[in-house]
């Protein structure tokens, strides 16, 4: 059978590129015979067929304009055309009606291919006929497992008939397919290391800004504070190399605020460093992270951390694996003295979620051994 994976890729964002890199190691094991290829431009550390190739201006793929919307809408088409299944493989994409899944729509319903998802969250929803517009889409769909609680309420709601697999986010079951690389923790024993992500949210999707800057404010303050204090390397991670909204603007400023007070740091940047990220995130003593996935990451590696939760799929993550309120901090935070004490915890290692990540994992690797094509499914 002839599979694409289908989300928001090509967009230099940390935690996208993870849902390939898990799809294609997951699909080595698991659904052995069938072909696979991603609908985006190649990712440096995956080694898979992507339906975007090399010579294709990625800048030119990936722009708002109508440029980049045609260009997409162009490689859509031909998988559609092309593949038995599309398959939308992680994250919040099922949601908003755009011209692209108008396009999906249709040819689920005229039978030009199948629709399937694993590992998703279902919206969120600009207003009421957006969701039903993504009802009529996922009404078509022949397998869907959600990552959240709160996805399988509404899919309920949205009068699905085919019933979702809770089967939590899809690089849960990432440890069970990339071994840990135990040097690069040893290497980092010697100094307490925190790692830090941050993520501009507001100023780009028509928010409250002062908000934002208000919470980054308080985050800048409190890690200094801590730092000071507790003697701690600062390792800032940006996750998205997105030059039009991504995080290396908002990353430097950290840095500079930062280093003109006196704490160390430095930068590790996704940018053609997928696994090398992975395993940097692996190795701090501890994480504080808006970016989702910093958070996942930390979690499944056994590093203590602290997710921001500027939008309800962090709150929705939180509650399902167990985050004890000692170690939650809202999007609306401004106080820098939360912050140090949130921190100073995740290094005392007080509280840790009740759900044990290799319960997690065991749990998000049905996405791909209760899919319908994999094997003794």
């Amino acid at each position: 059978m002839k599979i694409t994976l289908n989300g928001y890729y090509g967009f230099s964002n940390y935690g996208d590129d993870l849902f390939n890199l898990t799809s294609i190691l997951g699909a080595q094991r698991w659904w052995p015979g069938h072909q696979l290829d991603i609908l985006g431009p190649p990712v440096n550390g995956i080694d898979a067929k992507f339906r975007v190739p090399s010579w294709y201006p990625q800048g030119l793929y990936t722009a708002p304009h109508f440029g980049g919307k045609m260009s997409r809408l162009a490689f859509l088409a031909a998988a559609l055309m092309t593949r038995d299944v599309m398959l939308y493989a992680g994250g919040s994409t099922l949601s908003y009606g755009s011209i692209l899944k108008k396009l999906q729509r249709i040819a689920a319903e005229r039978s030009w291919t199948k629709f399937a998802a694993i590992g998703v969250s279902v919206g969120p929803f600009a207003d009421e006929a957006d969701q039903a517009e993504a009802a009529r889409f996922l009404r078509h769909f022949t397998f869907i497992s959600v990552r959240d609680q709160q996805s399988v309420a509404l899919l309920e709601q949205m009068q699905v008939p085919v019933k979702p697999l809770f089967a939590r986010d899809l690089v849960g079951a990432l440890p069970l397919l990339l071994p840990a690389n135990e040097h690069a923790r040893e290497s980092a024993s010697s100094k307490p290391t925190l790692g830090v992500s941050l993520r501009p949210y507001e100023c780009h999707s028509g928010g409250d800004v002062a908000l934002e800057k208000r919470r980054n404010a308080a985050l800048f303050e409190g890690i200094n504070r801590f730092a000071k204090h507790g003697g701690a390397l600062v390792r800032i991670f940006c996750l998205n190399s997105n030059p039009r909204w991504g995080d290396m603007e908002l990353s430097l400023q950290l840095q500079s605020y930062l280093r003109e007070r006196g704490t160390p740091t430095d930068i590790v940047s996704c940018e053609d460093n997928l696994i090398g990220t992975w395993h940097a995130l692996a190795a701090c003593t501890a994480v504080l992270c808006v970016r989702m996935h910093a958070g996942i990451t930390a979690y499944l590696t056994g590093v203590p951390f602290a997710l921001v939760e500027y939008e309800r799929k962090c709150t929705d993550y939180l509650d399902d694996i167990g985050q004890p309120a000692s170690l939650r901090l809202g999007g609306d935070l401004s106080d820098p003295a939360q912050v140090e004490q949130v921190i100073d915890r995740l290094f005392r290692r007080e509280g840790q979620p009740s759900l044990a990540p290799q319960t997690y994992s065991s749990e998000a690797a049905m996405n791909f051994t209760r899919a319908p094509w994999a094997v003794n499914a």
